[in-house]
C-alpha cells in the first residue's frame, strides 16, 4: 500500500453529529466538546452549523458556541452554512473556515434543501463572495458522491459536472460524502483517479459514514490515491434521516487507532481523544458505535491466566 505518512483530520461530530440528537444538548457541554477535541489535537473542527434555528433546533446556538469555544493555537474551527446569511452570521462569529454542501443527485438535493443542483450553485456562488469579502476560505462538501439512497448509481459524469461547477465559482477544496455508507474501496479509486487529474490544485477530503462497515477501507483506498485530509466523529456520532438504520460518520478515535498503528501521523494525542470520546457518550446519554473506547488499543496486554503461566513457567525452565 502506499500511503502518505500524515493526515489532517477534520471532527465532524461537534456539528454533523450533535445535530441529529433528539434531546437538546447545553451550549456549555458543546463547547467543552470542542475544547476537549482540540486539546487532544485535532486540527480541524467543524464546530457546528449556521442554519436556521427551526431547521435544526440542536444548533441554534451557533453563535453562543462559536463565542464559548477555548481557541486552540493549531487548529482551525469550522462552521456550516446553507446560503449567505448563514455566512455572514459565521463570518461575524470568527469562524476560520465556512462549510458547504450540495448532493449529486437531484432527488437528494432535493429532499435535503428543498433546491435542485443549480439553485444550490447559484446560493453557494453568493456564500463565495460573502467569504471572499471576509478572506475567509470556504470548503465545498458534495453529498451522495458515491451513490443515491433515492437514485442508486450516481454517474461519475454527474460527479465530475458538480465538481466542475463548484471549480467554475472558485471552489479550492471538494469533499467528497459517502452520506449512506454506499460505498466500496474499488469505487473510492476509481472516482479519485478520475478526478483528482481533471482538478489539479484543488485540497480532496473524503467523508465517509459507516452505515456498512465500509469506511475506513474506502479512507484507505482514498489514501492510494493520495488523499490526506479526512471527515470523521468523535465516537462514531451521526447518521442520515435518508437512510433509516444508517449509523454515523467514520469514528475519530477508530481512524486515529487505525493510522496509527500503520505508522501514519494525525498530529492527535489518542488517549486524550479516548477521554474525549467517553466524555461525549456521557453527554449524549448512550453507547457510541466506536469500538477503541470498548476495545482498547492494540497495545492493550491482558494477565495471564494461573494455568497458562504455570505451563509457561515449566516450559521455560
Amino acid at each position: 500500500m502506499k500511503l502518505p505518512a500524515r493526515v489532517t483530520i477534520c471532527e465532524v461530530g461537534t456539528r454533523d453529529g450533535f445535530q441529529i440528537e433528539p434531546d437538546f444538548i447545553p451550549t456549555e457541554q458543546k463547547v467543552e466538546a470542542a475544547n476537549l477535541l482540540a486539546a487532544a489535537g485535532v486540527e480541524r473542527i467543524e464546530v457546528t452549523s449556521f442554519v436556521h434555528p427551526k431547521v435544526v433546533p440542536q444548533l441554534a446556538d451557533a453563535e453562543a458556541v462559536m463565542a464559548g469555544i477555548r481557541r486552540r493555537p493549531g487548529t482551525r474551527y469550522a462552521a456550516l452554512v446553507p446560503n449567505d446569511k448563514g455566512a455572514v452570521r459565521a463570518v461575524d462569529a470568527g469562524v476560520d473556515v465556512i462549510h458547504t454542501v450540495l448532493s449529486a443527485s437531484e432527488s437528494h438535493n432535493l429532499a435535503n434543501v428543498n433546491m435542485t443542483i443549480a439553485e444550490s450553485i447559484e446560493k453557494l456562488r453568493a456564500v463565495m463572495r460573502v467569504a471572499e469579502r471576509a478572506k475567509t476560505p470556504v470548503g465545498c462538501g458534495v453529498s451522495t458522491s458515491f451513490g443515491c439512497p433515492f437514485e442508486g448509481d450516481v454517474p461519475l459524469a454527474q460527479l465530475e459536472s458538480v465538481v466542475r461547477r463548484l471549480v467554475d465559482i472558485g471552489a479550492r477544496a471538494i469533499g467528497l460524502a459517502d452520506t449512506t455508507g454506499m460505498a466500496n474501496p474499488r469505487q473510492v479509486g476509481r472516482v479519485f483517479e478520475h478526478l483528482m487529474p481533471r482538478f489539479p490544485g484543488i485540497e480532496w477530503t473524503l467523508h465517509t459514514h459507516d452505515t456498512r462497515a465500509m469506511a475506513i477501507p474506502n479512507i484507505l483506498a482514498a489514501m492510494e490515491y493520495g488523499v490526506t485530509h479526512l471527515d470523521a466523529s468523535i465516537g462514531g456520532l451521526g447518521g442520515c434521516p435518508f437512510a433509516p438504520g444508517a449509523s454515523g460518520n467514520v469514528c475519530t478515535e477508530d481512524l486515529v487507532h487505525c493510522l496509527s498503528a500503520m505508522g501514519i501521523d494525525t498530529g492527535i494525542d489518542l488517549d486524550r481523544l479516548i477521554a474525549a470520546s467517553r466524555r461525549v457518550q456521557e453527554i449524549v446519554g448512550r453507547t457510541l458505535p466506536g469500538q477503541i473506547v470498548k476495545a482498547g488499543t492494540f497495545t492493550r496486554r491482558y494477565p495471564v491466566p494461573d494455568t497458562v503461566a504455570a505451563r509457561l513457567s515449566a516450559a521455560r525452565a
